[in-house]
C-alpha cells in the first residue's frame, strides 16, 4: 500500500505556495492556525502546515491534499498526497508519513474550520496508510503520494455525503510536522444544490497612466495574455456575470487604425459574449474610497482627446460593441464633452463614442473587499448605482448559525452579497500555480459546499466573486468553474436571477471603513487635480490637462491597488511629485538688480514653459513695495512650449529715488495664480533724467552762448578791418590827385 516518495529538490517554493493556499482557504473556512509543536502521541492534529522542532531545532513543515478536489466517490481510490520540506542545513536520511483520517464527519464550515485550526489529538482516528520518507537533502521538497484503495476507504458504505477531516504525520529523525486538510465523501445520492452565481471582473494589471499603452493592449491580448485568459476560461460558461473595466474599451478605441490586431479582435470577442456585463467605474476607480473621502458621487473621465491622433482615424475604425445609440458615458459622473473634431480633419470619436458598451445590466457598484460602510449607499444610490456587490466579510454573515442568501437591501440599495470562505476557495483555485495547490483549493471549496448542502433542505442563492489580482501564472479558470458548476452541491445561476432571491432575515452589513491613511492620500489626490484643473486655463485646450489628469486619478484608486503586493504608496507619491513638478512647469526666472534711470520705461523678466507639449498664455503681473514706481497694466504673453520667452512690464517712476521691491505673480487668462511669487529689486534713479537734462540744456546755452559771442566778436573785428582798409584807401586816392601843398620851410624862412 506504500509507495516511494518523489524527490523534488530546491522546490521549496512550490510546498510554500501550497501552504499559503491551505491555511489561507482554512482560515476563509472559519479560521486556522498552524502549530510548531507536536502533541503527545506523535503529534496527532497540527495544523494544515503546522511544523514540528526536535531538541535539536530542527524544522520540517508539512501540506497535505487529496486529489480530485478532495471528492471521494465510490469505486475511485482516496490519494493523499503530502508535500515535505527541509529548510534546514541538515539531511534527513530516513522517516515515514502517515496519512490518517478523523471518522466524525464535521457538522458545519465553522466546525470544519476549527478543526482545521485545532492542534488537539483526534480521538479514534484511523489510518490509512503510512509510506517511507526519502532522504530530504538540505533546502529540498518531497511530494509523497499515499493511496487508500476503493475497498480501504472508511466512509465508503455511507448512503450520505459527508466531509471528514484527514491528517498527516511526518517523523524524521526527531523532527516532526503535522498537516491537516479535509475530503468529502460522495456517494451519488442525489443532494440540495445551492443556486450560485459567479461575477468576475475584467481588468488590466494595476496601473497609473489613465490609458493602457499599446504594448502593453498588445501583450495583454496576445494568446496567453491576462485579458485573453479571462475570455478563454469563460468558454461555456455564460451565467458569469462580467464587470468591464471601460478604460479597456476606451484604450483600445482611441488608438483607432494604430490598435494591436490582437487587441480589436479580443474587444471583437469581447462583444459576443452571452453573459450579462456591466460597466465598472473607470479604471475600476474604488467607489467606496471616493465616497468616504467627502465626494458626493464618484468620478467619472472628463475627456480623452488628449490621446488621440488624427491620422489614425481615417479611415474610421470598425466600431464594435457599441450600442445602436448612446446618450451617456456609463459612469456614475458622465461627462459629454467631445474629444475630437476640429473641422479640418477626420471626426474624431467623442468620450461618450470611446467609452460606450451594450451592457446588459445598468447601475452596479462592485467596491473592493471589506471597505464599505452602510453611509455609502446612499451616495451610489442617488449615483445611479443602486445595486452593489459587497463581500461576506463587510457582513455579519460568518457569525449566523447558517449560511445566508446573497440579496440583502437596504433602503433604495440592493446588496448581492458574495460568499467570503466559498470566494477565497475559487479565488485560490483560479490562481494556483500547480495541481497540488488547485486540489487543496477545491478541497475546501467542496467541502463549504457540501456542508452548505446539508444546512437545510431549501438550496441556497450564493454569490461567489472573483478579485481583481491577476498572478502571473494564473491559468485555471475554465477548469476551475468546469468543476464548480459540475459539482454535485452547485448549480449555475445569473446574477439577475440572485438578485430576486429571497432576503435571508438575519444578514445585515457591518460598517467596514478604508483606512484614514488611505483616505488622507485619496484627499490629497483630490486636491492635486482641483489645482491642476485651475492650472489649465493657462493652455488653449484645458481638457488636455483635465482629461488626462482625471484619467490618471481614477486608475490610481483602482481596486487592484488595495492588493498588498501593490506598493500603492509609492504609485501616490510618484503621482503627487508629477502634479508638483506640473504645477511649476511656468515660472519667472531669478534676475539681477535692476537700475531704473528714466521717468517711465519697460523692464524685462524671463519666463520660461517647460511643459513640453503644450504652449501657456500667461499673465505677468507685478506690484511695487512704496510709491517710487507706478506699474500700468499687467503683461500678457503665450510662451511656446519647452522654451522661453521675455516679457516686459510697463512702470513709470514717481518723485524720488531708492529701492522698489516689485511682487511678480504669474496668473492665467482666468485669473488663476500660476507657480510661485516672485521678487525684484529695482533701484530707482529718476531725478538723473532732469539733472541731466538741465546740465545738457547748460551746456548746449554756453556752446551756442560762446559761439554767438565769438562770432559778434569776430564780425566787430572784422568791420574794423574793412573801416582801417577803407580809410587807407582813401588817403592813397587823396595824395596822387593833388600837389603838396605844405609850405617849405627853407623857403618861409627866406621870404
Amino acid at each position: 500500500m506504500s509507495a516511494p516518495g518523489l524527490t523534488l529538490r530546491g522546490a521549496r517554493l512550490t510546498s510554500a505556495l501550497v501552504s499559503a493556499v491551505l491555511v489561507t482557504t482554512a482560515l476563509f473556512s472559519g479560521g486556522l492556525t498552524a502549530s510548531a509543536a507536536p502533541s503527545a502521541d506523535a503529534g496527532v492534529g497540527a495544523g494544515v502546515g503546522a511544523s514540528a522542532r526536535s531538541a535539536a531545532g530542527a524544522t520540517l513543515t508539512a501540506t497535505l491534499t487529496a486529489d480530485n478536489g478532495g471528492v471521494v466517490s465510490p469505486g475511485r481510490p482516496l490519494i493523499a498526497s503530502v508535500t515535505v520540506t527541509n529548510p534546514t542545513d541538515a539531511a534527513y536520511t530516513s522517516g515515514s508519513v502517515t496519512v490518517w483520517l478523523d471518522p466524525e464527519p464535521q457538522a458545519s464550515r465553522s466546525a470544519l474550520a476549527s478543526w482545521l485550526a485545532s492542534t488537539d489529538a483526534v480521538a479514534g482516528r484511523q489510518s490509512l496508510g503510512r509510506v517511507a520518507l526519502p532522504t530530504l537533502e538540505p533546502g529540498s521538497s518531497t511530494v509523497v503520494s499515499v493511496p487508500v484503495a476503493p475497498a480501504a476507504v472508511p466512509f465508503a458504505s455511507r448512503q450520505q455525503s459527508a466531509v471528514f477531516g484527514i491528517g498527516a504525520s511526518v517523523a524524521a529523525g526527531e523532527s516532526l510536522a503535522e498537516a491537516r486538510s479535509s475530503v468529502v465523501w460522495s456517494p451519488g445520492k442525489p443532494a440540495t444544490r445551492s443556486s450560485v452565481s459567479v461575477v468576475m471582473p475584467i481588468v488590466s494589471p494595476s496601473t497609473s497612466a489613465g490609458l493602457i499603452s499599446s504594448d502593453d493592449l498588445a501583450t495583454y491580448t496576445a494568446p496567453n495574455g491576462v485579458l485573453t485568459r479571462d475570455l478563454d476560461g469563460l468558454t461555456d460558461h455564460s451565467t458569469v456575470a462580467v464587470g468591464i473595466d471601460p478604460m479597456i474599451i476606451a484604450s483600445i478605441r482611441v488608438l483607432g487604425n494604430a490598435a494591436p490586431p490582437t487587441a480589436t479582435a479580443w474587444l471583437d470577442r469581447l462583444a459576443s459574449l452571452p453573459n450579462d456585463t456591466f460597466a465598472l467605474q473607470y479604471g475600476d476607480a474604488d467607489v467606496a474610497g471616493q465616497v468616504q473621502a467627502g465626494l458626493p458621487a464618484p468620478l467619472g473621465p472628463t475627456a480623452l482627446g488628449y490621446a488621440l491622433d488624427p491620422k489614425n482615424f481615417t479611415p474610421e475604425p470598425t466600431s464594435i460593441g457599441e450600442p445602436p445609440s448612446t446618450t451617456s458615458t456609463p459612469t456614475a459622473t458622465p461627462s459629454p464633452t467631445p474629444t475630437g473634431g476640429t473641422g479640418t480633419g477626420p471626426e474624431l470619436p467623442t468620450l461618450d463614442k470611446l467609452l460606450a458598451w451594450d451592457y446588459s445590466l445598468k447601475g452596479v457598484a462592485w467596491p473592493g473587499d471589506k471597505t464599505l460602510k452602510a453611509a455609502d449607499l446612499a451616495p451610489l444610490a442617488s449615483a445611479g448605482l443602486g445595486t452593489a456587490i459587497v463581500s461576506g466579510s463587510n457582513t455579519n454573515a460568518a457569525s449566523l448559525d447558517a449560511t445566508p442568501n446573497a440579496p440583502l437591501r437596504s433602503g433604495a440599495s440592493t446588496l448581492a452579497v458574495s460568499d467570503q470562505g466559498l470566494s477565497t476557495a475559487l479565488r485560490n483555485a483560479i490562481s494556483a500555480p500547480s495541481d497540488l495547490a488547485w486540489n487543496a483549493a477545491m478541497s475546501s471549496l467542496n467541502a463549504q459546499l457540501e456542508l452548505v448542502s446539508a444546512e437545510d433542505s431549501t438550496a441556497r442563492h450564493l454569490l461567489l466573486a472573483l478579485d481583481r489580482s491577476w498572478p502571473s501564472s494564473g491559468t485555471q479558470l475554465q477548469r476551475t468553474l468546469d468543476a464548480l458548476f459540475t459539482s454535485p452541491w452547485s448549480a449555475p445561476s445569473t446574477f439577475p436571477t440572485l438578485l430576486k432571491a429571497q432576503q435571508s432575515s438575519q444578514l445585515a452589513l457591518t460598517d467596514a471603513p478604508e483606512p484614514q491613511a488611505r483616505i488622507d492620500s485619496i484627499r490629497g489626490l483630490l486636491d492635486d487635480e482641483k489645482a491642476l484643473s485651475g492650472f489649465a486655463s493657462v493652455l488653449t485646450d484645458p481638457s488636455t490637462l483635465t482629461g488626462r489628469t482625471r484619467a490618471e486619478l481614477l486608475s490610481l484608486l483602482a481596486v487592484s491597488w488595495l492588493n498588498p503586493r501593490n506598493d500603492w504608496n509609492a504609485a501616490v507619491t510618484k503621482s503627487r511629485n508629477a502634479t508638483d513638478s506640473t504645477l511649476h512647469a511656468i515660472k519667472i526666472l531669478p534676475t539681477d538688480n535692476i537700475n531704473l534711470v528714466s521717468a517711465q520705461g519697460s523692464i524685462p523678466f524671463t519666463v520660461s514653459n517647460e511643459l513640453t507639449d503644450e504652449e501657456a498664455t500667461i499673465v505677468l503681473s507685478a506690484s511695487p513695495s512704496n510709491g517710487r514706481l507706478e506699474i500700468d497694466q499687467p503683461t500678457t504673453k503665450t510662451i511656446p512650449k519647452d522654451s522661453r520667452a521675455t516679457v516686459l512690464v510697463p512702470v513709470k517712476a514717481r518723485v524720488g529715488n531708492g529701492q522698489v521691491i516689485l511682487s511678480l505673480q504669474l496668473y492665467s487668462p482666468a485669473g488663476v495664480p500660476i507657480g510661485y511669487p516672485s521678487y525684484a529689486t529695482v533701484d530707482v534713479h529718476a531725478d538723473w533724467e532732469g539733472i541731466g537734462a538741465l546740465i545738457f540744456g547748460s551746456l548746449l546755452v554756453l556752446l551756442f552762448g560762446f559761439g554767438i559771442v565769438r562770432n559778434i566778436l569776430r564780425r566787430r573785428a572784422q568791420r574794423r578791418n574793412e573801416q582801417a582798409d577803407e580809410d587807407e584807401d582813401a588817403a592813397e586816392s587823396e595824395g596822387a590827385g593833388e600837389p603838396d601843398r605844405t609850405p617849405d620851410r627853407t623857403d618861409r624862412d627866406d621870404g
